[in-house]
């Protein structure tokens, strides 16, 4: 989780904005700047090393095409964004489905093997003023990721992801307001094949803390399917008083998820329950003082069906049948800080503190299995010009685990479970280095970023991340 909460440390800019997808925004906020441009940007990116996360593949190379426009036609204010990016990784197992960490109900094999994955991402809004200075957007999104493994037990992922996200403006002279509220709706679908024969290997159905059931892979294939809805709303506040502007932006965020078994009458996975309030605060005074806030918790609910198999009288085929209500049996809770203190123009010296902490747990009654885990990340960041054309970054932080505690059980997949807990209970030091040119309509931005254990676990060592960027405005 740390190196995750750390990522724009470790990531390109462009490459980080593409991971997540299009972002939702509140379109009608669109008028209030009279800007046309287009900017088209591509990178490569790589990163290696022992120090990874479990999900993460030893070796991994990133290709990505991002374009974006803004303009305005009369009245109308309007947004487009394409992205393309393709992943290729060495070294990776346990990865059942695209996002890891999206649900506690995981299907995956311990094969080592490369993965590809591909991303696609369109999005497309509108702004228009409405007078009196209200205006009116909407944002649309559509996602398509494709995910691939490549050695025995092969698996193939195809995810779809569909949003919209309509909103609200206001505008006076020293205060303006939005609101937008979204609906979100994404599946996806894993497929395990295999094509080696004379050999078995095994399929781990794990669900929660690396409990687990394991079965030896049959011929036929295995398909699983994943749905969920997210409904979601923003509220924006701007403030400015004289040389003082304040920026505010509160989010909250609830999704459900189910997962059933491709083709096999029924048998349900697990449901998903998950609520996350955000607020992201920055405030600027003058052109040398800008001090930025963010605030998250959420909490991640799962639920297992009561379910057996029974002959069907009338069909006279076996069917999963399900007895009352899901059971409660997973539960995670997770808080995110982070405050900074940017000062200077030209140049700039940014101080800061993150801070985080998360506990999971899931119950196989009458026991329960508890992991938890925080991290605190002091970091200094120096960005200086270097004549006309380049600007330097330099970033450097230590994090620091201050309370970590796992239970193990012969119940668990007990070395993935071990390897990812030393990757997370350890101190280490972050560190990085971007130096970007521009000129006229062309730039370029080159990165290194590395990360280096310090705890003493059977898995120290290295993760270095290198990247470059090139773009054109128009």
């Amino acid at each position: 989780m740390k190196r995750f909460l750390t990522i724009g440390w470790t990531v390109l800019a462009l490459a980080a904005a593409f991971a997540a997808g299009a972002q939702e925004r509140n379109m009608a906020r669109l008028t209030l700047a009279d800007t046309a441009y287009v900017d088209v940007s591509m990178g490569l990116r790589g990163e290696a090393g022992p120090m990874k996360d479990i999900y993460a593949p030893e070796q991994l190379a990133q290709g990505v095409l991002d374009v974006v426009s803004q303009r305005r036609l009369d009245k109308v204010s309007l947004y487009g964004r394409f992205g393309y990016g393709y992943d290729y990784g060495k070294g990776s197992t346990w990865r059942g489905w695209i996002d890891p960490y999206e649900t506690p109900f995981m299907v995956a094999d311990s094969v080592p093997g490369a993965l590809s994955l591909e991303r696609y991402s369109l999005q497309a809004g509108a702004g228009l003023p409405l007078g009196g200075g209200w205006a009116a957007g909407l944002d649309l999104g559509y996602d398509v990721a494709l995910m691939a493994k490549h050695k025995d037990l092969r698996s193939k992922n195809t995810a779809m992801t569909f949003r919209i996200v309509p909103g609200v403006s206001w505008q006076g002279e020293s205060l303006g307001l939005g609101l937008d509220a979204g609906y979100e709706r994404s599946t996806e679908r894993v497929e395990f094949t295999q094509i080696s024969e004379n050999v078995e290997h095994t399929l781990f159905d794990l669900y929660g803390v690396w409990l687990y059931h394991g079965n030896g892979y049959a011929s036929a294939e295995t398909r699983r399917f994943k749905e969920a809805e997210r409904f979601f709303g923003d509220f924006q506040l701007d403030v400015r008083l004289g040389a003082a502007e304040l920026h505010n932006n509160i989010r909250a965020d609830f999704r459900r998820e189910a997962q059933t078994e491709v083709g096999y009458n029924n048998l349900r996975h697990g449901d998903v329950r998950s609520l996350t309030w955000s607020d992201d605060l920055s405030l600027q005074i003058g052109r040398r003082h800008l001090v930025q806030v963010t605030a998250a918790f959420s909490t991640m609910q799962g639920f297992r069906p009561l379910q057996q198999q029974e002959l069907d009288p009338d069909s006279r085929i076996r069917i999963w049948v399900t007895y009352g209500d899901p059971v409660f049996c997973y539960f995670r809770q997770y808080h995110y800080e982070k405050l900074s203190y940017t000062y200077g123009s030209s140049w700039q010296l940014t101080l800061g503190v993150e801070n985080w902490k998360m506990m999971h747990s899931y119950t196989e009654y009458p026991q329960r299995f508890t992991q938890r885990i925080g991290t605190v990340t002091p970091f200094a960041a120096l960005e200086l010009p270097l004549g006309e054309a380049f600007r330097l970054s330099t970033r450097l932080g230590f994090a620091k685990d201050y309370d970590a505690c796992s239970d193990v059980t012969a119940w668990q997949l007990a070395e993935p479970m071990l390897r990812q807990w030393d990757y997370w209970d350890g101190d280490s030091v972050l560190a990085g280095l971007t130096l970007r040119w521009s000129r006229g309509r062309t730039y370029i931005q080159a990165a290194y970023d590395l990360e280096l254990s310090t705890s003493g676990t059977d898995y120290d060592g290295l993760r270095h991340v290198a990247g470059l960027t090139v773009g054109f405005l128009f």
